[in-house]
């Protein structure tokens, strides 16, 4: 008998009696005397429907309002059952009243353990050092820019922010020449006339910072300092920023142009999207700017309102997702969901791949912006939430639980006697992978008549889908995948009392 069953279940004495053991599970069931007898010979039912009745599975529920969120919180403000809260987002996704206040700790923007001065200290500090890698970055395109250069030359606007005819536009800002660039002027050069808020703008939403006060000055002074040491450590690049510009401002002003809040060309809300992405890429130079990113720091803008918050929740997050920027991250990822499919439809994957349509590179887009394109952009804004809340993974309790009930009922199925050969789950299998192969079921019928790409990319781009349907879809494939890893690796052997006729 494996390591691995011994501590599920044990013989209790020389009657055939066995005892499911797991203590972290209100299910564990002692199997003794008639019950036992009748368990072993295929009477099952009753513990089989027992099992199957306190299966895993998640009722959709109400997004998480203001009031539930505040009520995970203590006197001192600190969150103190984060996982309470992930659940409550993945199963019902966040309230929009609420969302800003989630979001924040969805995103590590701070500590769940923090207090409300904690975090007051926290963004005032995100403040000073974001305008001060803002500060910077422009210095340096000033500098590298001709004499005289205007604006526009030197890369602080871009002409979709100007009003039509108030201006004749140079040639494209990112082919000025650099052999004026003098890095001696980045460290004196002054701002100047700069197209960019004030701490207080910035601070709108901060009501706690009194700008005037002598104590909020002194402390801003004191992180002022710190961050133009940090800024000044960085290494930035004038070529490669304005190579970066080129890409963002072709992206910025087609990005959610049907959404309200990005619907002017000259609104705010297109400025501080490129000012934060030409920020990132400058301060990022391994990653850059890549096109999806504006998908990505869009939700964050919409949501906070606020050009530094949403700056600091894009940047931690990507910070865990940034390799899928890069080509060997993406076609990584598109592996495993190759992989899942393997395991949850074999007959999909192999029509596909009968097409040489296996590689799945339709599911890109999918992975890299998180099924925004396939809903509705407040829909997406929920997608975003609930993948990121990281509630349902196969590290996670649920999927261990789904496994020990899997575990107990074929426990029961081989008679009572049986030992594992383990079958490791794949812990890369993310809830989003589970997700695309339950949109690639869901159009399962028209894949299956493919014959080609441009056939597969008319049906992706087609999709009829209701995303409380695909997030069930989603959770019932993942809790197959979590039993079917429990059911291949059982092997029937002989009982108990068979064991002990042969040794006689």
């Amino acid at each position: 008998m494996s390591n691995d069953m011994a501590v599920c279940y044990k013989r209790t004495s020389s009657d055939d009696t066995f005892e499911f053991i797991d203590t972290t599970d209100v299910l564990s069931v002692k199997l003794t005397g008639e019950a036992s007898k009748h368990l072993f010979t295929g009477n099952q039912n009753n513990f089989i429907q027992m099992t199957e009745a306190t299966s895993p599975t998640s009722k959709r529920t109400g997004p998480l309002t203001l009031e539930q969120f505040q009520g995970l919180r203590d006197s001192d403000g600190r969150l103190v059952d984060e996982s309470s809260l992930r659940r409550a987002v993945f199963l019902g996704g966040i309230e929009p009243g609420a969302r800003k206040e989630v979001w924040q700790y969805l995103f590590a923007l701070y500590p769940c353990n923090s207090t409300k001065r904690e975090r007051e200290a926290l963004l005032l500090d995100y403040i000073v050092k974001y305008e001060e890698m803002k500060s910077r970055w422009k210095e340096i395109l000033k500098a590298s820019a001709p004499p005289g250069a205007s604006d526009l030359e030197q890369g602080l606007v871009a002409r979709y922010q100007l009003p039509d005819g108030s201006l004749h536009l140079s040639p494209d800002l990112t082919t000025a020449p650099l052999q004026y660039f003098n890095p001696d002027l980045v460290q004196h050069q002054p701002v100047g006339q700069e197209r960019e808020p004030t701490l207080r703008e910035v601070a709108k939403h901060c009501k706690f910072l009194d700008a005037n006060s002598p104590e909020t000055k002194q402390q801003i002074s004191f992180m002022k300092i710190q961050a133009q040491v940090f800024v000044n450590r960085q290494k930035l690049d004038a070529t490669e920023i304005r190579n970066c510009l080129r890409l963002i401002d072709k992206d910025v002003p087609r990005t959610d142009r049907d959404v309200h809040y990005f619907k002017d060309s000259t609104t705010p809300s297109l400025t501080m999207l490129r000012e934060m992405l030409i920020t990132y890429a400058a301060f990022q130079p391994t990653i850059g700017y890549a096109q999806g990113m504006n998908d990505i720091i869009a939700r964050f803008l919409f949501v906070f309102d606020s050009e530094v918050e949403a700056y600091w929740c894009f940047h931690n997050y990507l910070e865990k997702i940034k390799t899928d920027f890069l080509e060997e991250g993406m076609v990584g990822k598109i592996v495993l969901v190759r992989k899942l499919l393997l395991e949850m439809d074999k007959p999909l994957l192999e029509h596909l791949e009968q097409h040489d349509l296996g590689d799945l590179i339709f599911c890109h887009r999918w992975l890299l912006l998180g099924f925004k394109r396939e809903f509705s952009f407040l829909d997406s804004l929920r997608v975003f939430e609930i993948l990121s809340s990281h509630h349902l993974e196969l590290s996670s309790m649920e999927a261990e639980t789904a496994k020990r009930r899997q575990l107990m009922k074929d426990f029961a199925n081989t008679g009572g006697m049986a030992r594992t050969a383990p079958v490791q789950a794949d812990s890369e299998f993310t809830f989003e992978l589970f997700m695309c192969v339950a949109l690639l079921q869901h159009c399962r019928d028209q894949l299956l008549t493919c014959t080609d790409a441009a056939m597969v990319f008319d049906v992706i781009n087609h999709l009829d889908i209701q995303l409380d349907n695909i997030l069930e879809k989603s959770e019932q494939l993942f809790f197959k995948y979590c039993r079917k890893t429990v059911e291949d690796s059982f092997q029937i052997v002989d009982t108990p009392s068979k064991v002990r006729h042969q040794k006689r």
